[in-house]
């Protein structure tokens, strides 16, 4: 009697562990990310940023490792707004991922992205032009604080460009070749302009200098434009 007692015992403990083996539920829970810093940031374009990173935990494996694609998809010499995604998996195979927005900025375009009227005349009085075409600034999407025209003077379908610094604008001495509309070879111009000019309360000023190749030769110093944003 006392062997078929324990043999009833065993049976019934060890049924009690299969069913309780049986009842475990599997891990279905992929690991928590937090990010460190904010989900959404800002990083001048050319300068070097550093990824925050983020932190992940599990509810079974407690710390686990986070990886990150920031090397890759993030580009600080370019603007744009790119998407850093984080992942994260636990040893059941449960992956999490959690994304980082972080915006490559010009700093430039804020205060001259635009269209503008404009109006210039050259020091000698004889240079009167009022924009019948509006001219466009956009900030440069790859060198910062650099703002290109589309156009300048009373030539069409040129591209000059302004550095800045603060309120102040310089015009780098630059070739600019395809200048106007018309086939005539005096259409392509030798533009080197070295002047500057400064921000104003509705646009901006420019004070210049223009000279063209042969065969169509001149050549105009101390042009003063006024900028005036639409």
């Amino acid at each position: 009697m006392k062997k078929q007692f324990l043999l009833t015992a065993t049976i019934i403990f060890s049924a009690g562990i299969i069913f309780f083996t049986g009842c475990k539920k599997d891990d279905t829970n992929g690991p928590v990310i937090t990010l460190n810093g904010s989900a959404t940031e800002q990083s001048i374009l050319n300068a070097s940023y550093t990824d925050p990173g983020a932190t992940a935990e599990d509810d079974e494996d407690g710390v686990v490792t986070v990886t990150s694609d920031a090397s890759t998809v993030f580009k600080k010499d370019l603007t744009g707004t790119y998407t850093i995604t984080y992942t994260a998996s636990d040893a059941a195979g449960n992956t999490t991922t959690a994304t980082r927005k972080v915006t490559v900025y010009n700093e430039a375009a804020a205060a001259y992205d635009g269209t503008y009227t404009a109006s210039e005349t050259d020091a000698l009085g004889l240079y009167n032009y009022n924009a019948a075409k509006p001219f466009t600034c956009t900030a440069s999407t790859t060198v910062n604080n650099r703002v290109v025209m589309n156009r300048l003077g009373d030539f069409d379908n040129n591209v000059v460009y302004m550095t800045v610094t603060g309120t102040t604008l310089t015009i780098p001495s630059q070739t600019v070749a395809n200048v106007g509309s018309g086939s005539a070879s005096c259409d392509v111009h030798d533009r080197k302009t070295d002047g500057g000019g400064s921000k104003t309360s509705t646009g901006f000023t420019l004070t210049y200098n223009d000279s063209k190749v042969t065969p169509c030769t001149g050549t105009r110093t101390g042009v003063v434009a006024n900028f005036i944003k639409k």
